[in-house]
């Protein structure tokens, strides 16, 4: 083997659902033909544990090389699961075949690579290497066998004369016709720029659903782009329809939809500043839902989607806190901290909530250390110092914290726009900003079916009284989410 760098033989994607890729891979960049094995068992030996994963798996030739789709099944830990035990989807390794596989693995290792994985299926051995310089990459080295090449001929054959097929935009299944109801804000300023207007029910396009929707939240980031605060980062092209949190039934599928059926109980996290939630009928990618269990109630769920998402991921992604750690969460009381908190739980943490004194019945219910009104220093002090901050109100408030933290320590915020760390600080800062997790979703779905999890809804209203949700917002102190109901 000269170089790692070479031609590289084999390139591998890992998937969640095999079938739906081949068709990507065939209909949008015209790779196929495809041939598939199911019901493989993929084993390995993984860093010290010996492990058995079902998989299927899909090749084909494309350009000088072989490309593989894997379904992996099982749990982790195993290098096709994340830190959270989570299947790892997209490009997963680079490979290249050996004729002499052990004498190119002792080479590797001869040059800093580390193995950790190595294993075989369908008699072919196969070595996984990586690197702390290039944390994330997967190299391999994928044993020639006899076999082996007879399939690398066969697809290269067939590869000559495949065609593929162009999508064929098919149209949209499901109910036609009729017309929605809309939230259309008029200009920026006060609530009383919202008017209530119809329009005709559009079909879903490629990959989208049409929602009848059941919920739609109000958010801290409506009232913001309404008021205009937000308009040097997201100007908004009036008349705008905000919500990003939205929850329904699917009316209609479009083409080459494969996660959901039409009558799927949904809810998801959509561009709150263009074509949101504040309607009864939306239309939006299936990329941004998730399945919501008979047993929730579903206008309810169109609380969950952003604040749990972000206040998940703020801890788990943005702090990755350690059993044990002292972690502020700023704004507990609302329904971005309250994930926060129940996140920073779950890890071990000990965590203190930052709330105002008119929002501590909001988080009675979580096992916090202690509650603490952020504008209290002789508290925070007393409290701190820190391990972490897990900011949600930003500002001046997530400016002072950096007194409190350990000078090690990290503070992670999702305001809007982010708080400057002080010039003094010595503190790890990172500005957090929420991408849809459909697993990690669905995950709070089941635990709060089984009581496990609990979002506040403090009023329903009807869709044509948004004006009045944004009053209520505007004076604080609501005590849990806003959903309204078309």
């Amino acid at each position: 083997m000269a170089s790692w760098f070479g031609q590289f033989d084999q390139i591998s994607v890992a998937t969640d659902d095999l079938d739906r890729t081949i068709g990507f891979w065939e209909r949008q960049v015209g790779v196929g033909p495809w041939t598939v094995f199911r019901g493989l068992n993929l084993s390995m030996r993984y860093e010290t544990r010996a492990i058995t994963l079902p998989c299927n798996v899909a090749v084909a030739w494309h350009d000088g090389r072989l490309l593989e789709l894997i379904q992996v099944g099982g749990d982790g830990p195993s290098p096709f699961h994340d830190a959270l035990n989570r299947p790892i989807i997209g490009l997963q390794r680079l490979a290249f075949a050996t004729d002499d596989i052990d004498r190119d693995a002792r080479n590797a290792e001869s040059r800093g690579m580390e193995r950790f994985a190595d294993g075989e299926v369908a008699g072919q051995r196969f070595v996984y290497f990586r690197s702390s310089e290039a944390p994330g990459v997967i190299l391999e080295l994928l044993e020639r066998t006899p076999m082996f090449d007879r399939l690398v001929e066969c697809l290269k054959a067939r590869a000559q004369r495949f065609t593929p097929s162009l999508p064929t935009g098919s149209p949209a299944t499901g109910e036609t016709g009729g017309e929605m109801t809309v939230v259309e804000l008029i200009g920026y300023g006060g609530p009383d720029q919202f008017r209530v207007a119809t329009a005709p029910k559009a079909a879903p396009g490629s990959g989208e659903l049409r929602i009848r929707v059941a919920g739609a939240a109000v958010n801290p980031v409506d009232l913001k782009a309404r008021s205009g605060l937000l308009h040097d980062f997201v100007p908004l092209a009036f008349p705008a329809q905000l919500g990003g949190d939205v929850s329904g039934v699917v009316e209609a599928v479009g083409d080459n939809v494969a996660q959901f059926a039409i009558g799927d109980r949904v809810a998801g996290m959509i561009n709150p500043f263009a074509n949101g939630g504040y309607a009864s009928h939306i239309i939006a990618p299936e990329s941004a839902f998730a399945k919501v269990p008979d047993t929730i109630d579903l206008a309810a769920a169109a609380a969950a989607p952003t604040g749990v998402l972000t206040g998940t991921q703020l801890v788990e992604i943005g702090i990755r806190p350690r059993a044990g750690d002292r972690i502020l969460v700023t704004g507990a009381g609302g329904s971005t901290g309250r994930a926060a908190v129940m996140a920073a739980l779950d890890a071990g943490a000990t965590v203190f909530a930052g709330v105002r004194p008119d929002s501590r019945a909001a988080i009675a219910d979580l096992a916090v250390t202690a509650t603490i009104d952020l504008a209290d220093e002789a508290a925070l002090a007393s409290a701190g110092p820190f391990d972490a901050v897990a900011d949600t109100v930003g500002g001046d408030i997530a400016r002072r914290l950096f007194a409190h933290l350990k000078p090690d320590g990290i503070l992670a915020s999702i305001a809007v726009p982010p708080p400057e760390p002080p010039a003094h600080s010595t503190q790890r800062f990172c500005s957090f900003t929420v991408a849809f997790d459909r697993m990690r979703l669905e995950q709070f779905f089941r635990e709060w079916a089984v009581g496990n999890r609990r979002i506040p809804i403090a009023h329903r209203l009807p869709l044509s009284k948004v004006a009045d949700a944004h009053r209520l917002m505007e004076c604080g102190g609501v005590g849990g989410k806003i959903v309204l109901i078309p």
